[in-house]
Protein backbone atom coordinates (compact mmCIF):
# COMPACT_ATOMS: atom_id res chain seq x y z
CA UNK A 1 0.00 0.00 0.00
CA UNK A 2 1.50 2.96 -1.32
CA UNK A 3 1.36 6.82 0.75
CA UNK A 4 -1.87 7.90 -1.14
CA UNK A 5 -3.69 4.60 -0.13
CA UNK A 6 -2.56 4.84 2.95
CA UNK A 7 -4.16 8.69 3.21
CA UNK A 8 -7.41 7.65 1.66
CA UNK A 9 -7.89 5.03 4.64
CA UNK A 10 -7.19 7.64 6.78
CA UNK A 11 -9.96 9.50 5.38
CA UNK A 12 -11.95 6.65 5.59
CA UNK A 13 -11.42 6.29 8.92
CA UNK A 14 -12.26 9.79 9.92
CA UNK A 15 -15.50 9.59 7.80
CA UNK A 16 -16.90 6.70 9.17
CA UNK A 17 -15.69 7.24 12.85
CA UNK A 18 -14.10 4.42 13.49
CA UNK A 19 -11.15 1.90 12.84
CA UNK A 20 -13.74 -0.76 12.10
CA UNK A 21 -15.87 1.42 10.31
CA UNK A 22 -13.30 1.68 7.83
CA UNK A 23 -12.36 -1.51 8.24
CA UNK A 24 -15.61 -3.29 6.79
CA UNK A 25 -15.68 -0.51 4.37
CA UNK A 26 -12.88 -2.16 2.76
CA UNK A 27 -13.38 -5.95 4.06
CA UNK A 28 -9.97 -6.16 5.87
CA UNK A 29 -9.17 -6.28 9.55
CA UNK A 30 -9.35 -3.40 12.09
CA UNK A 31 -5.80 -4.57 13.20
CA UNK A 32 -4.61 -4.23 9.01
CA UNK A 33 -6.34 -0.77 9.31
CA UNK A 34 -4.24 0.25 12.64
CA UNK A 35 -1.50 -0.66 11.14
CA UNK A 36 -1.78 1.09 8.12
CA UNK A 37 -2.47 4.40 9.78
CA UNK A 38 0.54 3.61 11.57
CA UNK A 39 2.48 3.66 9.03
CA UNK A 40 1.06 6.97 7.59
CA UNK A 41 2.13 8.65 11.05
CA UNK A 42 5.49 7.32 10.84
CA UNK A 43 6.00 8.62 7.51
CA UNK A 44 4.56 11.74 7.82
CA UNK A 45 6.46 12.40 11.10
CA UNK A 46 3.11 13.45 12.82
CA UNK A 47 0.45 12.06 14.94
CA UNK A 48 -3.31 12.29 13.50
CA UNK A 49 -5.60 10.62 15.50
CA UNK A 50 -5.72 10.24 19.13
CA UNK A 51 -7.43 6.55 19.75
CA UNK A 52 -8.32 5.30 23.21
CA UNK A 53 -10.94 2.61 23.69
CA UNK A 54 -13.69 4.72 23.68
CA UNK A 55 -13.40 7.28 21.50
CA UNK A 56 -11.40 8.51 18.53
CA UNK A 57 -10.40 12.35 17.42
CA UNK A 58 -8.25 14.77 15.30
CA UNK A 59 -5.21 16.22 16.15
CA UNK A 60 -4.48 19.58 14.76
CA UNK A 61 -2.06 17.93 12.29
CA UNK A 62 -4.82 15.38 11.81
CA UNK A 63 -7.49 18.23 10.82
CA UNK A 64 -5.22 19.54 8.63
CA UNK A 65 -4.62 17.04 6.76
CA UNK A 66 -7.55 15.80 6.92
CA UNK A 67 -9.02 18.76 4.85
CA UNK A 68 -6.81 18.88 2.32
CA UNK A 69 -7.34 14.91 1.96
CA UNK A 70 -11.18 15.79 1.14
CA UNK A 71 -10.30 17.83 -1.21
CA UNK A 72 -7.35 15.49 -3.00
CA UNK A 73 -9.58 12.81 -2.80
CA UNK A 74 -12.21 14.78 -4.82
CA UNK A 75 -10.26 15.87 -6.99
CA UNK A 76 -8.67 12.31 -7.84
CA UNK A 77 -12.45 11.41 -8.29
CA UNK A 78 -13.00 13.94 -10.88
CA UNK A 79 -9.61 12.62 -12.75
CA UNK A 80 -11.47 9.41 -12.94
CA UNK A 81 -14.05 10.84 -14.15
CA UNK A 82 -12.48 12.78 -16.72
CA UNK A 83 -10.49 9.84 -18.00
CA UNK A 84 -13.63 7.48 -18.33
CA UNK A 85 -15.71 10.02 -19.96
CA UNK A 86 -13.47 11.39 -22.72
CA UNK A 87 -15.39 11.66 -25.94
CA UNK A 88 -18.64 11.75 -23.91
CA UNK A 89 -21.01 13.85 -22.69
CA UNK A 90 -20.21 15.34 -19.05
CA UNK A 91 -20.24 13.53 -16.00
CA UNK A 92 -19.34 12.79 -12.21
CA UNK A 93 -20.20 14.09 -9.18
CA UNK A 94 -20.50 17.97 -8.76
CA UNK A 95 -20.40 19.60 -5.38
CA UNK A 96 -21.43 23.32 -4.94
CA UNK A 97 -21.52 25.00 -1.93
CA UNK A 98 -23.51 28.08 -1.22
CA UNK A 99 -24.91 30.42 1.46
CA UNK A 100 -28.57 29.28 2.45
CA UNK A 101 -30.50 31.97 1.03
CA UNK A 102 -28.25 32.07 -2.60
CA UNK A 103 -28.71 27.82 -2.59
CA UNK A 104 -32.57 27.58 -2.47
CA UNK A 105 -33.72 30.99 -3.83
CA UNK A 106 -31.09 30.90 -6.32
CA UNK A 107 -29.53 28.13 -7.94
CA UNK A 108 -32.06 24.91 -7.13
CA UNK A 109 -33.62 26.05 -9.72
CA UNK A 110 -31.18 26.50 -12.29
CA UNK A 111 -29.45 23.48 -10.97
CA UNK A 112 -32.48 21.30 -11.37
CA UNK A 113 -32.38 23.02 -15.26
CA UNK A 114 -28.78 22.05 -15.96
CA UNK A 115 -29.42 18.46 -14.28
CA UNK A 116 -32.15 17.96 -17.28
CA UNK A 117 -30.03 18.66 -19.54
CA UNK A 118 -26.87 17.05 -18.01
CA UNK A 119 -28.59 14.05 -16.66
CA UNK A 120 -25.11 12.26 -16.35
CA UNK A 121 -23.99 14.53 -13.82
CA UNK A 122 -25.19 14.18 -10.30
CA UNK A 123 -24.87 17.37 -7.87
CA UNK A 124 -24.50 17.75 -4.70
CA UNK A 125 -25.05 21.22 -2.84
CA UNK A 126 -23.76 22.25 0.47
CA UNK A 127 -25.18 25.25 2.58
CA UNK A 128 -22.64 26.56 4.17
CA UNK A 129 -21.67 30.54 6.06
CA UNK A 130 -20.33 33.08 4.63
CA UNK A 131 -17.36 33.18 6.61
CA UNK A 132 -16.57 29.19 5.73
CA UNK A 133 -16.15 29.83 1.39
CA UNK A 134 -14.85 29.07 -0.70
CA UNK A 135 -15.24 25.81 0.85
CA UNK A 136 -11.74 23.92 -0.21
CA UNK A 137 -13.94 20.41 -0.60
CA UNK A 138 -16.59 21.82 -2.85
CA UNK A 139 -15.89 21.89 -6.69
CA UNK A 140 -17.42 25.58 -6.93
CA UNK A 141 -18.51 27.93 -4.35
CA UNK A 142 -21.44 30.27 -5.18
CA UNK A 143 -21.93 33.36 -2.73
CA UNK A 144 -21.22 37.45 -3.13
CA UNK A 145 -17.64 38.20 -4.23
CA UNK A 146 -15.35 37.65 -1.46
CA UNK A 147 -13.10 40.34 -0.21
CA UNK A 148 -9.99 38.18 0.46
CA UNK A 149 -9.02 35.34 -1.68
CA UNK A 150 -6.04 33.80 -2.40
CA UNK A 151 -5.64 33.83 -6.03
CA UNK A 152 -2.81 31.55 -6.23
CA UNK A 153 -5.36 28.62 -5.54
CA UNK A 154 -8.50 29.57 -6.47
CA UNK A 155 -10.45 31.84 -9.41
CA UNK A 156 -13.32 33.37 -9.58
CA UNK A 157 -16.01 34.02 -11.85
CA UNK A 158 -18.64 37.36 -11.63
CA UNK A 159 -22.29 36.06 -12.39
CA UNK A 160 -24.27 38.98 -11.90
CA UNK A 161 -24.90 42.48 -10.15
CA UNK A 162 -27.79 42.34 -7.41
CA UNK A 163 -28.83 45.21 -4.69
CA UNK A 164 -30.97 45.58 -1.78
CA UNK A 165 -34.39 47.15 -1.86
CA UNK A 166 -36.99 47.98 0.52
CA UNK A 167 -39.80 45.46 0.60
CA UNK A 168 -43.41 44.75 2.25
CA UNK A 169 -46.42 42.77 2.08
CA UNK A 170 -49.00 44.61 0.79
CA UNK A 171 -51.30 43.87 4.02
CA UNK A 172 -48.58 45.50 5.81
CA UNK A 173 -49.26 48.96 3.58
CA UNK A 174 -52.63 48.62 3.39
CA UNK A 175 -52.52 52.20 4.94
CA UNK A 176 -49.74 53.48 3.50
CA UNK A 177 -46.11 53.46 3.17
CA UNK A 178 -43.28 55.18 4.31
CA UNK A 179 -42.69 58.22 1.78
CA UNK A 180 -38.77 58.77 2.17
CA UNK A 181 -35.79 56.50 4.01
CA UNK A 182 -36.31 58.82 7.10
CA UNK A 183 -40.04 57.70 7.65
CA UNK A 184 -38.72 54.58 8.02
CA UNK A 185 -37.67 55.18 12.08
CA UNK A 186 -41.72 54.77 12.34
CA UNK A 187 -42.29 51.37 10.73
CA UNK A 188 -41.35 48.09 11.88
CA UNK A 189 -38.39 47.01 10.39
CA UNK A 190 -37.09 43.15 10.05
CA UNK A 191 -33.18 43.67 10.42
CA UNK A 192 -30.69 41.35 9.48
CA UNK A 193 -27.96 40.81 12.45
CA UNK A 194 -28.42 40.29 16.00
CA UNK A 195 -27.51 43.54 17.29
CA UNK A 196 -29.85 46.63 17.77
CA UNK A 197 -30.30 49.60 16.72
CA UNK A 198 -29.32 48.12 13.33
CA UNK A 199 -28.11 50.31 10.35
CA UNK A 200 -28.95 50.28 6.67
CA UNK A 201 -27.11 52.01 3.96
CA UNK A 202 -28.16 53.48 0.94
CA UNK A 203 -26.45 54.13 -2.20
CA UNK A 204 -27.23 57.70 -2.67
CA UNK A 205 -25.32 57.92 0.54
CA UNK A 206 -28.14 58.12 2.81
CA UNK A 207 -28.30 55.92 5.92
CA UNK A 208 -30.75 55.33 8.44
CA UNK A 209 -30.29 53.87 12.25
CA UNK A 210 -33.54 51.87 12.50
CA UNK A 211 -34.83 50.25 16.05
CA UNK A 212 -35.94 46.75 14.57
CA UNK A 213 -38.95 44.77 15.54
CA UNK A 214 -36.99 41.66 14.39
CA UNK A 215 -33.63 40.58 14.50
CA UNK A 216 -32.30 37.65 13.04
CA UNK A 217 -29.38 36.16 10.96
CA UNK A 218 -31.56 33.88 8.96
CA UNK A 219 -32.50 35.21 5.63
CA UNK A 220 -35.66 33.30 5.18
CA UNK A 221 -36.87 34.32 8.87
CA UNK A 222 -36.93 38.12 7.83
CA UNK A 223 -38.72 36.91 3.90
CA UNK A 224 -41.21 34.75 6.04
CA UNK A 225 -42.02 37.58 8.61
CA UNK A 226 -42.33 40.22 6.05
CA UNK A 227 -44.46 38.23 4.18
CA UNK A 228 -46.49 37.40 7.42
CA UNK A 229 -47.13 41.84 7.62
CA UNK A 230 -44.86 41.80 10.39
CA UNK A 231 -42.30 44.86 9.07
CA UNK A 232 -40.57 45.84 5.82
CA UNK A 233 -37.32 43.36 4.87
CA UNK A 234 -34.39 45.37 2.86
CA UNK A 235 -33.57 42.25 0.72
CA UNK A 236 -32.20 41.70 -2.63
CA UNK A 237 -34.84 41.36 -5.34
CA UNK A 238 -33.52 38.25 -7.06
CA UNK A 239 -33.85 36.06 -3.84
CA UNK A 240 -38.02 36.51 -3.56
CA UNK A 241 -38.46 36.58 -7.26
CA UNK A 242 -41.55 33.89 -6.61
CA UNK A 243 -43.17 36.57 -3.86
CA UNK A 244 -42.97 39.31 -5.90
CA UNK A 245 -44.74 37.70 -8.24
CA UNK A 246 -47.26 36.38 -7.14
CA UNK A 247 -47.96 39.81 -4.73
CA UNK A 248 -47.05 38.74 -1.45
CA UNK A 249 -44.54 41.15 -1.12
CA UNK A 250 -44.08 44.71 -2.84
CA UNK A 251 -41.22 47.34 -3.85
CA UNK A 252 -41.30 50.42 -1.16
CA UNK A 253 -39.90 53.63 -2.81
CA UNK A 254 -38.02 51.51 -5.52
CA UNK A 255 -35.70 54.14 -6.07
CA UNK A 256 -33.76 53.27 -2.87
CA UNK A 257 -31.34 50.49 -3.19
CA UNK A 258 -28.26 49.60 -1.30
CA UNK A 259 -24.72 49.78 -3.55
CA UNK A 260 -24.54 47.06 -6.04
CA UNK A 261 -22.93 43.44 -5.16
CA UNK A 262 -21.92 40.69 -7.14
CA UNK A 263 -22.44 36.89 -7.23
CA UNK A 264 -19.54 34.83 -8.09
CA UNK A 265 -18.71 31.04 -9.25
CA UNK A 266 -15.37 30.36 -7.51
CA UNK A 267 -13.33 26.98 -8.34
CA UNK A 268 -10.16 26.06 -7.92
CA UNK A 269 -7.14 26.83 -10.08
CA UNK A 270 -6.10 24.17 -11.64
CA UNK A 271 -3.89 23.10 -15.01
CA UNK A 272 -6.87 21.15 -16.73
CA UNK A 273 -10.20 22.20 -14.98
CA UNK A 274 -12.83 18.99 -15.71
CA UNK A 275 -15.65 18.89 -17.97
CA UNK A 276 -18.24 19.00 -15.07
CA UNK A 277 -16.99 22.00 -13.80
CA UNK A 278 -16.79 23.93 -16.91
CA UNK A 279 -20.32 22.73 -18.30
CA UNK A 280 -21.71 23.68 -14.83
CA UNK A 281 -19.53 27.61 -15.46
CA UNK A 282 -20.93 27.91 -18.65
CA UNK A 283 -24.41 27.48 -17.89
CA UNK A 284 -24.36 29.82 -14.99
CA UNK A 285 -22.87 32.42 -17.07
CA UNK A 286 -25.62 32.10 -19.59
CA UNK A 287 -28.50 31.80 -16.57
CA UNK A 288 -27.38 34.84 -14.82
Amino acid sequence: MNSFERASLFLLVVDQGSLAGAARQKSISPSVVSKRLAELEQELGVQLLRRTTRRMSLTEAGEQFYQQMRHLDGQWQSLLDETASLGQEPRGTLTVAAPQPVLTRVLLAAVNEFQLQNPQIEIVLQAADYNELPRPEADITICRQLESLDAATTIGLPLCDYSNGLFAAPAYLEKSGPKDIQALTDYDCLAYGLTNPNRWAFANGESISINASLLTNNTEVIIQSAIAAQGIAYIPAMIIQQELADNKLQPLLPAIKSRNFQLWAYYQKLDYVPVKVRAFLDYLKIAF
